[in-house]
């Protein structure tokens, strides 16, 4: 699979078993161990403090990394993905947690759901990878069509500490570019053109983490 740039390929990922089972086991060992024990502590806290949250849609959901997560106190989850491979591992992680969810597939872009279908749509490492702010936009009203309230959506902000970044990566002999991102300023205004209010921006670390999330309730 290549790397992902726009809603078309984004739209082809994960399509093979090879490819959905490496994904799968990606965040389970090693430093992406760590990366995700550091985003499930930031979205534990950020859905302790939202109000009337009781069905969450995770999109794309991968192997269902959160479900445990977004699922504590009883909320109603919908795993969605565009790859169906992907999903078999969700439906498998499910069973093993014992914990109720709906798997659906579909694409983010397009969402195979009635407007306000959910308190919240949860979208983690997916808007990073698309690099047109109008193919974000896209992405961006379809969760504002099915939410009723609240979005939570993981930002990476490249260009806060971009010369950093850049120099870290060569040091490390990879090259790095983040010209075609946008700045936490930009994307606050995409946001605010899709429908929302950005209530808060939670990080998942120090101030050199370069991920954070966007809570947002529609405005």
């Amino acid at each position: 699979m290549g790397k992902l740039r726009d809603i078309q390929s984004y739209s082809g990922r994960l399509q093979t078993k090879k490819e959905a089972e490496k994904y799968a086991h990606r965040f389970e060992t090693g430093a992406r161990k760590r990366i995700d024990d550091r985003e499930q502590r930031a979205v534990r806290s950020i859905f302790k403090g939202l109000e009337d949250v009781r069905s969450i849609l995770d999109v794309p959901s991968g192997a269902g990394r959160f479900l445990r997560t977004l699922a504590s106190g009883g909320r109603q989850v919908i795993e969605m993905d565009v790859a169906l491979e992907i999903l078999a591992f969700a439906r498998e992680k499910a069973e093993r947690d014992k914990t109720p969810v709906s798997v659906l597939q579909g694409d983010a872009s397009q969402l195979p759901l009635a407007d306000e279908s959910v308190d919240c749509v949860f979208c983690n490492r997916l808007l990073h990878h698309i690099l047109s702010g109008r193919e974000r936009s896209v992405i961006l009203r379809e969760f504002h069509r099915v939410s009723r309230r609240w979005v939570v959506v993981s930002f990476f902000d490249y260009r806060g500490l971009g010369g950093l970044r850049q120099l870290l990566k060569r040091l490390k002999g990879r090259k790095a570019s983040y010209e075609e991102q946008p700045t936490r300023e930009e994307f606050t205004v995409e946001c605010a053109a899709s429908g929302f209010a950005v209530k808060a921006v939670v990080s998942t670390g120090g101030p050199w983490v370069s991920q954070k999330y966007f809570v947002m309730e529609k405005a």
